[in-house]
């Protein structure tokens, strides 16, 4: 009866059974970084209700090896990773998220995935071989330069209007289903002019090519 009428209470007070649950996290190094922000009420640990709260993460050079434990920022709109060593990273349904920036951390592989609302990403320096944007439709910035991309998939990318790939290993690219370009960088790809394709449309200006 007790736990009935707590349930109700809660109900009625507008919380969440779970909103005082401690979050375990994968990451210790993230762990750390997250408290000494946003522990809101001091108890030395993470719990639901402080983590909906938040809405930037700036987390840059914090030894950050995971990006597992994001799931549990659901209303962040602005992440930064860089200079940490993150070898993965998947960032999948953040509603809110409209910023994320993951450079220099040594990542191989990068996925994105119902991301409604991200409009810039950067991953500049890592070792990104092939990188993955699955309903990621408000992109209109995209930075990847100082990788190792032989090939990259736009098509999706209908709102993109800035885009750099300078410094990869691309020896073509197809623009032509991205209308709302304005400049494209490609020094350092062995690239010319002619390779890349454009939609009859399309008028944007062109960096580095040969």
């Amino acid at each position: 009866m007790k736990n009935k009428i707590f349930a109700i209470l809660c109900l009625i007070s507008g919380l969440s059974l779970f909103d005082g649950q401690q979050l375990d996290f994968k990451d210790k190094n993230l762990e750390k970084a997250i408290l000494e922000n946003f522990d809101l009420n001091k108890s030395g640990s993470i719990e639901q209700l402080e983590a909906n709260r938040v809405t930037n993460l700036f987390l840059v050079q914090k030894g950050i090896t995971s990006t597992d434990d994001l799931r549990f920022f659901k209303n962040v709109k602005m992440i930064m990773l860089d200079d940490n060593n993150i070898s993965n990273v998947a960032i999948k349904n953040m509603d809110h998220l409209e910023l994320f920036s993951c450079t220099g951390c040594k990542m191989s592989k990068f996925e994105a995935e119902n991301l409604n609302n991200l409009a810039s990403l950067y991953l500049d320096n890592n070792l990104l071989e092939n990188i993955s944007l699955k309903a990621t439709p408000r992109i209109d910035q995209l930075t990847v330069s100082l990788n190792k991309l032989k090939t990259i998939n736009l098509a999706m990318l209908k709102n993109l209007r800035k885009l750099n790939i300078e410094h990869n290993q691309i020896q073509k690219l197809d623009v032509s289903g991205n209308p709302n370009l304005q400049t494209l960088n490609v020094g350092g790809n062995k690239m010319k002019e002619s390779d890349i394709k454009k939609g009859m449309k399309t008028d944007f200006t062109v960096f580095g090519a040969e």
